[in-house]
């Protein structure tokens, strides 16, 4: 490694708090010789867009990062957002960028992160950058995704009287209402969030059972169906493996799906508890979509679960293979710049205006059969199970 790639590295080491006798260094492409809470895995003169650096730095992981650790990878040049989101994209499924470093010489070291970037204290002593990431599989276990959501379980719940409140409830809704749950049908809102989905079905009269993985959630669950004046049986649990046996009449499953390493475990464990004959309405991140679609080419750091969503069409697949006949499609949820006017604006005319281009925009998507992939951020879906 050079020298001014070993500055880089004592910077950003003392910024991640790992202890030097935790790193282990390799170039790009070479076995590491042991196995590292850090692997640092130097590109060398490699530029971030060189076709086989991905390989490279996946070749070098392969056996050199311990179970949880973090593989660091240093480039020796300046490189703009859309080139280091083409390394990240395809470091993916394999490795997830969790944060990006820029180096300037003589400048403030520039930290990328999903809340946004910031200026560290120390000077950078040569040009490069630095991409930071961990193992798919680490960064969406269940231990992962319990703990994100217990952190961030008020953010969830929704705030009544902050102005993109109408928002966030009309979303929850129409997935229920989408659903058609019946007078006394055995319901199950399935990765349940704060409850809302199986609250709007529980005053639909449904029997609305419902789980989270996070323990804050179900809590919250509890609470916002007694404020709501229905009953909901809340419990923890993933849908890889729900903690009711069923059989259910119809269960809702809202924005989940992406959150899972394993697509098809999901759909095994949600699809086993459907009755014969029962529906099941599923609805997730629409990645075609132009917003996500320029996020993933522009935005060095997007969630985890942007970076795993599922095409519409490959859910109806797994969903067919499983004995279900899909019966409506639907795509929701105006894309990029509605949702970060919505999450900006203060103004509650501009947010029912925003508002009414979504309901209405949705209107014409269903009513056009649901073609406007690009426009929309989500989609819906719903499916009936075949008898036996």
């Amino acid at each position: 490694m050079s020298a001014s790639a070993e500055a880089w590295l004592s910077e950003l080491v003392r910024d991640l708090g790992v202890g030097s006798d935790r790193v282990v260094e390799v170039a790009a492409g070479a076995a590491a010789p042991t196995r590292g809470a850090l692997l640092v895995v130097d590109a060398g003169d490699r530029h971030a867009s060189d076709a086989g650096l991905a390989s490279a730095v996946l070749e070098s992981a392969r056996g050199g990062l311990s179970p949880e650790g973090h593989v660091l990878v240093l480039g020796h040049h300046i490189e703009d957002a859309p080139q280091l989101c083409a390394l990240r994209n395809a470091l993916w499924p394999h490795l997830h960028v969790v944060r990006a470093y820029r180096m300037k010489r003589g400048e403030p070291v520039q930290r990328i992160e999903l809340g946004g970037s910031t200026r560290l204290p120390h000077l950078a002593t040569a040009d490069g950058f630095a991409l930071l990431a961990l193992e798919r599989l680490v960064a969406m276990s269940p231990a992962t995704t319990a703990q994100k959501f217990d952190k961030n379980a008020a953010g969830w719940n929704g705030v009544p009287g902050a102005p993109d409140y109408g928002h966030f409830r009309w979303m929850r809704k129409l997935l229920a209402v989408l659903g058609r749950p019946r007078p006394g049908e055995v319901t199950l809102d399935a990765g349940s969030g704060a409850g809302w989905v199986g609250i709007e079905a529980a005053k639909m009269g449904a029997v609305v059972s419902s789980f989270d993985p996070s323990p804050e959630m179900v809590k919250f669950v509890l609470s916002n169906a007694a404020s709501e004046g229905v009953k909901v049986n809340g419990r923890v649990g993933f849908c890889e493996k729900p903690p009711f046996d069923g059989p259910f009449d119809l269960v809702l499953n809202s924005g989940v799906i992406s959150f899972s390493p394993d697509a098809d475990v999901f759909l095994d464990g949600l699809c086993g508890v459907v009755k014969p004959g029962g529906r099941i309405v599923i609805g997730d991140l629409n990645p075609r979509s132009r917003g996500m679609t320029r996020r993933r080419t522009q935005k060095v750091i997007v969630p985890v679960r942007e970076m795993n969503a599922s095409l519409r069409e490959d859910v109806e697949r797994g969903l067919a293979r499983r004995g279900f006949r899909v019966e409506w499609r639907r795509f929701y949820q105006l894309t990029s710049p509605v949702p970060e006017l919505i999450h900006r604006s203060k103004s509650r005319w501009v947010q029912g205006l925003l508002l009414l281009a979504n309901r209405s925009t949705f209107g014409i998507d269903a009513a056009l059969g649901s073609p406007l992939s690009g426009v929309f951020d989500s989609w819906i879906l719903g499916a009936t199970k075949n008898p036996r």
